[in-house]
């Protein structure tokens, strides 16, 4: 029997994926654990394997389309198999369809959604959209004229939806949402909808649009992830001034016998274990009302990759070479800039380093990527004057080539004394850097 496959939710905030290759054309046959297509997740491309053997029968999204989890993509079944037949009477408007393991979903027709009278006749929807009605007071009769993309044309709460923004909008404007085309998913109205149709009803003080791209994905990962850090932990922040004078000679000195290139990043990684086993009161979390202290140090660097900000962390440091480190590292910002990490490999920090000095920016305030407690931001390297002071106390100034580093904590949980020892053990080994292997 043919089964329809549908886009797989492969993480707990996904709420919509893109097919980047299908590994399959129509016609192929494929067995189970077979690799099928890699799709784009919120943060990162996953190769998904397919859980049920036969004939690819029908390919419903082509590359590089977005959709809702729990689209239908595909039909796989035996030759002969009316693959369009079943489509059209897949319904994925159910939750509880998901997969929250990963994998593909097998979607399985559900029975007819109620029926609503309405001005306009009958009105068929499912129990979502019926109810997505009543609690946002919508006339039914508004949605009478939408083409459902539920079973047997039935309306299903996607097609009725309008994002909460474009509804405040719509009100403050004194648009009419029943006249808006909406540009979302699957027809959904969003705010430059609604200021397109104000714009067009005759306001002239809009500003002038010059480009619109959805907020969502990973761009709207990062910045909801980022929200709720911000204004759920009070942020304390932390800033000094290194000297890498000796760190950069001592980084030339192991790269002239190291068949792994040794970078910055990766001595700041192994300061940062070392400073963190010193002070484990920065290796923390808040979870149940409970302040969490973990034994296992695992850094994470953000990198900026073309689908946005994502931190891959490597696990365990205080068990790993500076080569295990250099290694790591090397494998996970490339397939990172890629967006080919899994999300185990970015998610279970313990704590966080932003280094921006290879953009030469000067100075920046980090924001803490929750749950972690803590990020320590990195800036260029700038040659500035400083005052040295010799045995004697007599003062000198000089041309040295300095960091600014900028440690950010939640005060919930970090006190200000406690992130001071951390800045400043942090500044001595990096001043220092045959300590940070010591």
């Amino acid at each position: 029997m043919a089964k329809v496959i549908v886009m797989p939710k492969l993480g707990y905030t996904q709420d919509e994926g893109t097919i980047i290759e299908w590994h399959k054309k129509v016609g192929d046959t494929i067995a189970n654990g077979e690799p099928f297509f890699d799709a784009q997740t919120d943060k990162c491309v996953i190769t998904v394997d397919a859980t049920c053997s036969g004939t690819l029968l029908k390919i419903a999204l082509e590359p590089n389309n977005t959709v809702p989890v729990l689209t239908p993509i595909a039909v796989i079944g035996e030759p002969g198999e009316d693959a369009d037949a079943l489509l059209a009477q897949s319904v994925t408007a159910h939750a509880a369809d998901v997969d929250d393991a990963g994998g593909i979903v097998e979607s399985t027709p559900v029975s007819d959604g109620p029926v609503v009278e309405s001005a306009a006749g009958q009105v068929k929807m499912t129990p979502r959209a019926k109810k997505y009605i009543a609690e946002n007071g919508i006339d039914p009769a508004s949605v009478s004229g939408i083409s459902g993309s539920g079973f047997e044309g039935g309306i299903t709460e996607r097609d009725v939806k309008a994002s909460p923004l474009a509804r405040k909008i719509a009100q403050a404007e004194g648009v009419d949402l029943r006249g808006v085309t909406g540009t979302g998913i699957q027809g959904r109205i969003m705010k430059d909808d609604v200021l397109k149709a104000a714009a067009g009803s005759g306001s002239e003080d809009l500003m002038q649009i010059a480009a619109a791209v959805p907020y969502k994905g990973i761009r709207k990962i990062i910045g909801d992830k980022l929200s709720q850090s911000k204004f759920t932990a009070p942020h304390l922040y932390f800033t000094d001034a290194v000297d890498t004078t000796e760190l950069t000679a001592f980084r030339k000195k192991l790269n002239e016998g190291s068949h792994i290139k040794i970078a910055v990043s990766d001595l700041l990684t192994m300061a940062a274990c070392k400073a963190l086993k010193k002070f484990p009161g920065l290796n923390v979390t808040l979870r149940d009302g409970q302040i969490i202290t973990y034994k296992s140090i695992n850094v994470g660097t953000a990198v900026a990759g073309d689908n946005g900000l994502i931190v891959p962390v490597i696990k365990n440091v205080q068990n790993k070479s500076l080569l295990d480190v250099a290694q790591e590292s090397r494998d996970l910002i490339a397939r990172a800039k890629e967006g080919r990490l899994t999300p185990e490999e970015y998610s279970g920090g313990t704590f966080s380093i932003s280094n921006l000095g290879m953009f030469g920016i000067h100075n920046f305030t980090a924001i803490i990527n929750a749950p972690e407690a803590a990020i320590l931001a990195v800036s260029s390297i700038r040659k500035m004057p400083v005052v040295l002071t010799d045995e004697d106390g007599e003062d000198t100034i000089a041309i040295r080539p300095m960091m600014n580093i900028q440690l950010s904590v939640d005060h919930r949980l970090i006190d200000g004394l406690l992130a001071s020892q951390f800045v400043e053990y942090m500044k001595e080994l990096l001043e220092n850097p045959i300590r940070i292997l010591m």
